[in-house]
């Protein structure tokens, strides 16, 4: 009820305040201590793979492409049209947006403020790759190693999730074996998604190769690593996760993509001998978010120097052949 709602605000207030003096592990442990949600994810239904992106959209043009704009993936009448706006790879500062079009006519509906700022130990975001869910956002939080100027070889990626209705942190989890390595366009070192309502990260491993994990969206408990032990070529667009499957693409054409791995989150099935090929224009993407409630894309594409959606279609045939992919040629790249 409304009671314990308080006594835990006031619990996690607590913890903040102690984590700006005692530092980061204090935080971790004081937070693990209130936090005791449980939950177990499942496979989605979903009607098939992605078989093609279209519709390519601008979103806005005044924003670059240093932020990332999020949708909620669940289901849900108070956040069904609620667009989330975080303005550069690192920072403090969250818009929410009643609309689409509240964002694009640049009409805020309220700001969250994290403690702490970029480069100071607080609790600021780094990166793009970041997903709302169940009016929750999942972040990367800023590196110590880059807050204090020390190497960073083993340093590990340390995730945290903030609720929007509570304005404060439930959860943090440190992943076992992610590394902050980048390896696509941006400055990001780890990619989340929502599948099957669990949180997935996406990393690399000390050898390079991609390294799934599978964490309790409640309490980011970890459920599962995955070591792929697929070292993805280097590439200037991000991976995504869409209806149980992880994709990472690469650049077939100067508008076109196509898949270079197809990994099935809970069979294990690794398939890197389809080739789909996507609309996609070649450019530096910093993300995507996938959107499974619009069956839409959202992403930054740095040559256009703007935030674009495109329509993605499920189910249905791979197409693998370039003469029949039917891809426009004269996008902006």
């Amino acid at each position: 009820g409304v009671h314990q709602r308080k006594v835990h605000q006031a619990m996690l207030t607590s913890v903040i305040k102690m984590s700006m003096k005692a530092g980061f592990a204090v935080l971790l442990a004081a937070i693990a201590t209130v936090s005791s949600f449980s939950g177990t994810a499942k496979a989605v239904d979903c009607q098939g793979p992605v078989t093609s992106f279209s519709g390519r959209q601008t979103i806005r043009e005044d924003h670059g492409v240093n932020g990332a704009i999020l949708r909620d993936q669940l289901q849900s009448s108070d956040n069904d049209d609620k667009v989330w706006y975080l303005p550069t790879y690192t920072g403090n500062t969250i818009e929410e947006y009643r609309t689409m079009d509240d964002f694009v006519a640049g009409s805020v509906l309220t700001t969250y403020r994290l403690p702490g700022s970029a480069g100071s130990g607080g609790m600021a975001w780094w990166g793009q790759g970041h997903v709302v869910y169940n009016n929750s956002l999942y972040y990367q939080r800023f590196p110590d190693c880059l807050s204090y100027s020390y190497d960073c070889d083993n340093e590990k990626a340390i995730l945290v999730r903030y609720d929007f209705s509570l304005q404060a942190f439930t959860a943090l989890q440190s992943l076992p074996t992610a590394h902050l390595t980048h390896w696509a366009a941006g400055p990001s070192y780890v990619y989340l998604a929502v599948d099957g309502g669990s949180v997935w990260a996406m990393g690399l491993n000390k050898d390079g190769a991609f390294e799934l994990t599978q964490l309790n969206a409640h309490d980011l408990r970890v459920e599962e690593s995955i070591n792929t032990e697929y070292i993805p070529p280097y590439a200037n667009m991000p991976p995504f996760i869409a209806c149980g499957k992880l994709y990472n693409i690469v650049t077939e054409w100067h508008y076109m993509a196509r898949t270079d791995l197809i990994f099935d989150l809970y069979t294990k099935q690794k398939d890197t001998s389809t080739q789909a090929l996507y609309c996609l224009p070649i450019d530096s993407r910093r993300y995507f978010s996938f959107n499974s409630r619009e069956n839409k894309m959202y992403t930054a594409e740095t040559v256009a120097n703007t935030l674009i959606s495109y329509d993605v279609t499920l189910g249905g045939s791979f197409v693998e052949d370039v003469a029949t992919a039917n891809c426009t040629t004269d996008v902006h790249v």
